[in-house]
């Protein structure tokens, strides 16, 4: 059966029918429920300066393998460059074990594809592996990357289910990790394994990835996977962007600003100026920072309510680790923040906005005066990323989902910091990311909606056939 009665379109002989990978999807959903819940079970999380992901990487790399495809685990530490390139973060450990893993599915036409793995067929990569468009061209590539590590699960008052035991509460599926981001990873696996089951054989080379330490500004982890030669023509990202392709996101800086004074307590009479009351006026101008962040800075990709730019404050402390805490007005009191920003800003150009906003309230704002204020960049720089939307992968994206839901997706921008810019640069790929629906994300009683799993897995699906066939 050909032409729209099968989902194929004219002359696409080598496309799988639609309807029957529908249908396989259909029938395996209880064993891809039973697979996600056990992907959910492993305590993969991250916490710097080390992480837990080691036994589900293993255990996701023998699934691949039963899969037929070239699996490899790999350090990040053990890619050449990786440890000395500008984007890497230093100071995060990676022991004998905790591992990105790279998963090739080999086309039959390479001579479109983009660059292999480290010992594969090119050889091994110095970053951007994308080759030129020919005429010789047999089948596009096409990537789709996830990170394994997920946010820790305090603060521990999770009331729906505990955090590793993942629950299905009328279509949500709870646990942490479900949304951040084992539910996409379940949707592009399956995907990829119901197309293998079904026959078919792409032209291009298909990549299945999974990285380690993606959260807590890391990034190592993608960057490795980049410089290890596992780029392709187009790179997926399956983010929970609420089933909106996302061409762009946003980037993040991160610090912490610090008042110092005199501790003591006020025996004698003589007032102290306390840095607790100092950030009390701190907070305020923040929020004062936010709404002046967002009036000055717009983007077309991010006009949508709930997309605007947004501070976070979190970590108050006014010990010094280590010392022991007197009652008393303390020697200093501390905040860390991160400032959200749209594409196109430098790293440079942001401090120099963002001190000029500070460094005149430091010196004349009566409740700032009395301290030394230092504001110290922690982590480093999330850089945002963007793809044209008139990109042909950002179009196939929103093609396919259109093609096995019915309607068309939005698209816009996602509204949170990520690894994508390392799949732009140095990946060299245009990049989209296309996520399921969830909520709770870093915070107790994470879900993610089932039916976007099966329904993600499909669009995958369609989309790898389109774009490697």
């Amino acid at each position: 059966m050909k032409g729209a009665e099968s989902g194929q379109e004219p002359g696409v002989e080598s496309r799988p029918d639609r309807a029957v990978i529908r249908r396989a999807i259909e029938t395996r959903k209880d064993e891809i429920l039973d697979w996600t819940m056990r992907l959910i079970r492993f305590p993969s999380e991250n916490r710097p300066p080390t992480g837990g992901e080691q036994e589900a990487q293993e255990w996701l790399a023998a699934e691949c393998r039963k899969a037929g495809w070239e699996t490899e685990l790999y350090l990040p530490t053990a890619v050449p460059g990786a440890m000395q390139h500008p984007y890497w973060l230093a100071g995060r450990h990676y022991p004998a074990g905790r591992c990105n893993l790279g998963a090739r599915w080999r086309g039959t036409g390479r001579q479109g594809s983009a660059a292999g793995s480290r010992g594969g067929a090119a050889g091994p990569s110095a970053g951007n592996s994308r080759a030129p468009s020919s005429g010789a061209r047999k089948g596009r590539s096409i990537l789709f990357s996830g990170h394994m590590d997920v946010a820790p699960f305090e603060p521990d008052n999770w009331k729906v289910t505990r955090p590793y035991e993942p629950r299905l509460i009328e279509g949500r599926l709870y646990g942490r990790g479900s949304a951040d981001m084992k539910g996409g990873l379940a949707a592009a696996f399956w995907a990829l394994k119901v197309l293998a089951d079904s026959g078919f054989t792409p032209a291009g080379d298909i990549i299945f990835e999974s990285i380690v330490d993606e959260e807590f500004a890391g990034g190592n982890g993608t960057l490795a996977g980049r410089l290890a030669g596992y780029n392709a023509d187009l790179a997926v990202l399956s983010e929970p962007t609420r089933m909106q392709v996302c061409s762009a996101c946003q980037g993040a800086f991160l610090g912490d600003l610090t008042m110092r004074g005199k501790a003591g307590m006020p025996y004698m009479g003589e007032a102290i100026a306390n840095p607790v009351h100092g950030l009390s006026r701190v907070i305020l101008l923040f929020r004062e920072w936010e709404k002046k962040w967002r009036r000055e800075n717009d983007h077309p990709l991010f006009r949508e309510k709930g997309k605007e730019l947004n501070v976070v404050l979190y970590n108050l402390a006014s010990a010094i680790p280590g010392e022991f805490t007197q009652m008393g007005i303390p020697l200093v009191a501390s905040l860390s923040w991160i400032v959200w920003c749209y594409p196109g800003l430098s790293e440079q150009d942001f401090f120099k906005k963002f001190r000029a906003y500070w460094e005149p309230l430091f010196e004349r704002d009566p409740d700032l005066a009395p301290f030394e204020i230092q504001l110290t960049p922690t982590y480093h720089y999330v850089r945002p990323w963007e793809t044209p939307p008139v990109d042909p992968g950002v179009s196939a994206a929103a093609e396919a989902y259109e093609a096995v839901t019915g309607s068309a997706p939005g698209v816009g921008g996602a509204a949170f910091s990520c690894d994508l810019g390392m799949y732009g640069d140095p990946g060299g790929m245009p990049c989209v990311i296309l996520g399921p629906r969830g909520d709770n994300l870093h915070a107790p009683d994470e879900w993610v909606l089932l039916e976007d799993i099966y329904t993600l897995a499909g669009v995958f699906a369609e989309l790898a056939v389109r774009w490697s066939a």
